[in-house]
């Protein structure tokens, strides 16, 4: 009898796992690399389509899926795709000499793992430069219909994927050869050079001197000038209809964003009201509204925008942090609705902040202010944005060394500007207390003037692999 009840377990266990394996259903795409030629900036250059296209297909799958993308590779070079932010097998993670080798010319590669996550995400190219010339796209991985986290209102509305990229007429092989040669052609092509004759004409002739006596570089915000920017490959898009819809007052349209540029961080604002912010990174939030926000490479976010008013198309920009292009999506239909650019960023005034935080001899100066680099959340701004004079506190000096705003470009007016310390998950996110805890420490160090990065003053060759335990928490101070 024991024997029959063992073989009736083992059954039932057996077609436990078998329904559980034929329940994920498989989602396949394949896709097309290629060299194509395009022409985004007034000349006509080499760039790389996928399927034909510029950015790459947006995927789509559902929790609970198996990924299997086939990459069919038509160019003379080897190429990769990675998945940024995606929880999969090692081996499926597209980092050449890594964890795969390269997909070499003429061939084909299959990309097969489990989809154990949802949220927006994106993928790219891990292969030299080529995701400079078009290999970047969005990675959309939906929730489950009987998702416990399923948000009525937000998730199930309309959805926009949208990825920002830059591009540039020169030969990105180039570009990266005249960050390492601290060439200022990008300066010069954005108007960002602060020579002696424009500080004089500034009136900062005396800060001019303060960072030369320092061996300070010219502050810039950026590093390299693009000729242009583009939302889904495209400077500006009409978007009318929304999965066959046309868009009236009072729709809400989710926004699924992807920063797959380069180099570049985007201010992200809307003409039609507040943006709402309801994820970042693949990771819902609790809804936050804001008038802008600045997303950084390779960061995703997922926002709302309602249309106000029939009639009009209201303008979602996406504008580079040095102020110096922009692009556009006009939501809805009728008159544009144009949203006012941002103003120029005064350098002169970035530069006298900069000597007021260093000593002579190059260390930092905390100046008096109320939050230490430790504590301070590197999503607020800090560098001198507004035109115009800013108001001072009651009772301070508008050249208060004591006010911690200063240079708070979040602080300096009524903008609402997100920050990191607004977003809270909707879930519980602590992790276990009673599990090991690794601490690393870690100080990023480089040269701005060679354009070399490094950790504890070690490039990535010279150093070996980071080893952890499956379990153990990880608590890493940079």
């Amino acid at each position: 009898m024991k024997a029959k009840n063992n073989s009736l377990l083992l059954t039932a266990v057996l077609l436990l796992t078998a329904s559980s394996v034929f329940a994920q259903k498989a989602v396949r795409y394949d896709l097309y690399v290629k060299d194509t030629l395009v022409n985004y900036a007034g000349k006509e250059k080499r760039a790389i389509a996928v399927n034909g296209q510029i950015p790459m297909p947006t995927l789509t799958f559902t929790e609970g899926d198996t990924a299997e993308i086939v990459v069919h590779n038509q160019l003379k070079e080897g190429t990769s795709l990675h998945w940024h932010g995606v929880f999969l097998p090692n081996k499926d993670d597209g980092v050449p000499y890594l964890t795969q080798p390269q997909i070499s010319p003429g061939t084909t590669h299959t990309y097969r793992f489990p989809v154990i996550q949802n949220g927006t995400h994106w993928y790219h190219s891990h292969s030299g430069l080529q995701e400079q010339i078009g290999m970047y796209g969005n990675l959309v991985l939906l929730k489950k219909a009987d998702d416990k986290t399923f948000r009525k209102g937000i998730d199930d509305l309309p959805t926009v994927p949208i990825v920002l990229s830059e591009w540039t007429n020169l030969n990105p092989n180039n570009v990266h050869r005249m960050l390492h040669n601290a060439s200022d052609w990008s300066a010069i092509k954005k108007g960002a050079t602060q020579s002696y004759a424009e500080a004089i004409r500034a009136g900062h002739f005396k800060t001019k001197i303060a960072n030369e006596w320092k061996r300070m570089l010219a502050m810039d915000v950026s590093d390299v000038y693009y000729d242009k920017i583009l939302m889904n490959g495209n400077a500006s898009t009409d978007l009318k209809t929304v999965d066959g819809k046309t868009l009236k007052a009072g729709d809400k349209v989710r926004l699924r964003i992807s920063n797959g540029g380069a180099s570049s961080y985007f201010w992200l604002r809307y003409a039609g009201g507040k943006i709402t912010v309801v994820a970042n990174d693949g990771n819902d939030v609790e809804p936050v509204e804001v008038d802008r926000l600045i997303i950084a490479v390779s960061e995703t976010y997922d926002v709302v925008v309602t249309i106000p008013e029939d009639g009009n198309a209201y303008e979602f920009m996406a504008t580079t942090e040095d102020r110096t292009n922009s692009s556009s999506y006009f939501i809805g239909n009728g008159v544009k609705k144009l949203i006012a650019p941002l103003p120029k960023l005064k350098y002169f005034e970035g530069m006298k902040m900069m000597n007021d935080m260093m000593k002579m001899n190059g260390d930092l100066d905390d100046m008096g202010m109320k939050m230490s680099l430790n504590k301070m959340d590197m999503n607020v701004v800090m560098y001198p944005e507004i035109t115009g004079e800013i108001e001072p506190k009651e009772g301070h000096s508008k050249h208060n060394m004591e006010d911690e705003n200063r240079y708070n470009a979040n602080a300096l007016g009524k903008i609402k500007t997100l920050n990191y310390s607004m977003l809270s998950s909707p879930h519980n996110t602590e992790l276990p207390k009673d599990a090991p805890v690794k601490k690393l420490n870690f100080t990023l160090t480089g040269n701005m003037n060679r354009y070399v990065w490094s950790m504890d003053n070690k490039v990535l060759s010279e150093v070996d692999k980071i080893l952890v335990k499956k379990g153990e928490v990880l608590r890493i101070t940079i």
